[in-house]
């Protein structure tokens, strides 16, 4: 049986299933930082049914998990009014942001679909400790397990 793949899950709220799971790291000799391919899984639960959203073929890098990361210690002390996850091409952005005493989850996916866009926005109004402080520490567990992960050549 193969071993698991690292997988970052939240699913803190009702209304929201969301998963990223590793694919794959793909090394460069030591000439460019390595590509992480992810699969992303998402649900967002709605009064009469629930939207979808899956790709198999995200790329996030390493840095953009360790300023979330970073981002998230922001918020939780006070410093930061949002922290975002993000691919390089910005085609899913999961973005949290301080309201007041309120904490919105943005989740944006847009999908090139010649000949135009296809985009999803939910906002959501979620719990701020799971999703600041618990959030924080799975990311976190995340990033250690992908650092483990020698890339292919």
């Amino acid at each position: 049986m193969a071993d698991p793949r690292p997988e970052l899950i939240i699913n803190y709220s009702p209304q929201l299933d969301m998963r990223i799971t590793f694919a794959e790291a793909v090394g460069y000799g030591g000439l460019a930082r390595p590509d992480y391919r992810f699969e992303v899984n998402c649900c967002w639960r709605h009064p009469s049914g629930a939207f979808g959203y899956s790709a198999d073929n995200l790329y996030f890098g390493l840095d953009g998990f360790e300023r979330f990361s970073e981002e998230l210690q922001g918020l939780q002390q006070g410093l930061r009014q949002q922290a975002a996850l993000t691919d390089p091409g910005e085609m899913v952005v999961l973005r949290l942001e301080r309201n007041g005493h309120t904490l919105l989850a943005n989740f944006d996916v847009r999908e090139y679909l010649p000949p135009s866009l296809a985009k999803l926005r939910v906002v959501l109004e979620v719990d701020y400790d799971l999703f600041v402080n618990k959030l924080k520490r799975e990311v976190d567990r995340f990033l250690d397990e992908l650092r483990e992960i020698e890339p292919s050549p």
